[in-house]
């Protein structure tokens, strides 16, 4: 699974891109709400989102007090001015307004009766090329299958059910993954498939990677933390993105020579999932390029840093 131990100061991160993500969500929001933010009307799921709005309330407001402040029933952001009811009078907009406040998207996991963890709330603007709806209500397995991830059912399905169960409140963890894109749509990636077409799931089998160039490939990591909210007992995720050109971060030293290491390791399986046959011609040949460079510069004679970087 390649999770790790979070420490509670890391839950949250904040950079220089906050203002371009919070008007992006803003935008999404603003166009179709019923899209991006929904939960089951059920006691533990309401309370889950009502749940989701006071942590990050407190954690925003004590870890960035010169950004978030709280007042007479008033949440602040001194960025963006906006002003929001705490505590907020519905689920609905408590998710929603969780989701301007922070970079990330929100997705809650609640144990159902059928013994499965389900995707029954979430708050979800910059998810790539999958929509809340094509996912909601999936059980944690079916989420996973449906969506091809490799060896899912003979290496992790059991384990990671299993670390599902016994998750607590005080121990939670993060992961990071990373895709390539092959264009700079924050929220959607329109060379997967058409965003207006609500009936077509995008994925590579509908991706157009015709006349694509290096500047056109960009680079997605999502840090994701999973937490149990102590109220509730529901698990959350957030759902961090961090998107830069592939030009932007081959100038890094190590990162050419590393990313394509690492993408040569993959086996079929991988290769098919992550896409690999779109994009493998145009951008190994330039991080082999870059690679060469950064060893003729000298640029590899600096410590390569941890992990994550």
């Amino acid at each position: 699974m390649g999770i790790r131990s979070m420490d509670w100061n890391e839950w949250i991160e904040m950079d220089s891109n906050f203002v371009r993500y919070h008007e992006t969500k803003v935008k999404q929001l603003e166009k179709d709400i019923d899209a991006h933010v929904n939960y089951v009307d059920n006691d533990v799921t309401r309370l889950a989102c009502f749940e989701v709005y006071e942590e990050l309330t407190q954690y925003l407001t004590h870890r960035f007090p010169e950004m978030f402040s709280l007042k007479d029933g008033i949440l602040r952001n001194s960025v963006t001015k906006e002003e929001f009811a705490y505590p907020a009078p519905t689920p609905k907009e408590a998710m929603s307004t969780s989701a301007k406040l922070i970079q990330d998207d929100i997705a809650l996991m609640v144990l159902n009766d059928d013994g499965q963890y389900h995707l029954d709330a979430g708050a979800v603007c910059l998810p790539g090329f999958w929509r809340l709806k094509e996912k909601f209500r999936m059980s944690l397995d079916t989420l996973h299958i449906e969506a091809g991830v490799p060896h899912y059912q003979e290496k992790l399905m059991k384990s990671m059910n299993r670390f599902f169960a016994r998750m607590t409140p005080d121990k939670p963890v993060i992961r990071n993954n990373f895709f390539i894109q092959l264009d700079d749509g924050l929220h959607w990636s329109h060379r997967m498939g058409d965003e207006k077409n609500v009936d077509q799931v995008a994925s590579w089998a509908t991706a157009n990677s015709r006349d694509l160039t290096i500047e056109d490939i960009h680079f997605r990591s999502e840090r994701q933390s999973l937490r149990r909210l102590p109220k509730s007992g529901a698990l959350m995720f957030t759902i961090r993105t961090y998107f830069e050109p592939i030009t932007t971060i081959a100038q890094e030293p190590h990162v050419p020579g590393r990313l394509a290491e690492a993408i040569r390791a993959w086996d079929g399986t991988v290769s098919h999932y992550k896409g690999r046959s779109h994009w493998e011609g145009i951008m190994l040949p330039y991080l082999d390029e870059m690679h060469k460079k950064q060893v003729a510069s000298g640029a590899l004679d600096t410590e390569e840093g941890e992990f994550p970087f």
